[in-house]
């Protein structure tokens, strides 16, 4: 994999196999202090250029302390302190950042960007979210729900809310993994027939929220009003 823009860029074994490292990661920093690198520090000496056009909270934490745990360190950026904000291409800076740092990641409103950035890039490219997909988030709840106990296959989910960039990746998942997602959408708000398409026949679209969380094993709903 040499990038990581959707969930189908690793495919299942490397979903899977990401998701096991996690909890085993997880697992072996027990009793750590949350800024102590982990035993291996498997990114020791590697930089991560992380790139944000929308604002965040969960997500830029959340990048920051994982590559200090695993050894590396990180430049934050967003557009306004950066040419990109004055109208330099994405091309340019993917090839400029690419000959300072060992990797980008990029949450943006428009998914054409992160594409852009990988076409370009000679580094990884990491998608931190964008209008059509959110990969990561999914990655993380997916641990969750195996922390729980649960295996994926066979697993029923329901979704509650609108047909956003959770969801397209949520319906991807369940098409590499082998779970069903059964969601609940008002008219008006459903998912693109491409996105449910990519579920491989493991999603289905309904209009009532009871019918969606009948016998679901694990229910997952998503603010109304974006969070940018």
């Amino acid at each position: 994999m040499r990038h990581f823009l959707n969930l189908s860029d690793a495919g299942a074994d490397g979903v899977a196999a990401m998701l096991a490292d996690a909890i085993d990661r997880k697992a072996a920093r027990a009793g750590f202090p949350k800024g102590r690198a982990d035993a291996d520090a498997p990114l020791a000496g590697h930089v991560l250029a992380m790139i944000f056009e929308k604002n965040s909270t969960r997500t830029r934490v959340s990048f920051d302390m994982a590559i200090r745990q695993l050894g590396g360190s990180s430049i934050v950026m967003d557009a306004g302190s950066m040419q990109l904000g004055r109208g330099e291409s994405i091309a340019d800076t993917a090839r400029v950042l690419s000959g300072y740092v060992d990797a980008i990641m990029i949450r943006t409103d428009d998914h054409a960007k992160v594409e852009d950035m990988a076409r370009y890039a000679s580094v990884p490219v990491i998608n931190g979210l964008t209008d059509r997909s959110h990969p990561c988030q999914i990655m993380a709840d997916l641990q969750t729900i195996l922390e729980d106990g649960k295996a994926l296959p066979g697993l029923k989910l329901a979704w509650l809310g609108d047909g956003n960039n959770v969801l397209a990746s949520l319906i991807e998942a369940a098409g590499l993994m082998q779970f069903d997602v059964t969601a609940a959408c008002p008219q008006g708000f459903m998912p693109d027939e491409a996105d449910v398409a990519r579920g491989q026949g493991r999603a289905r679209i309904v209009a009532s929220p009871q019918e969606a969380v009948e016998g679901a094993d694990v229910i997952v709903t998503d603010t109304w009003i974006s969070m940018g």
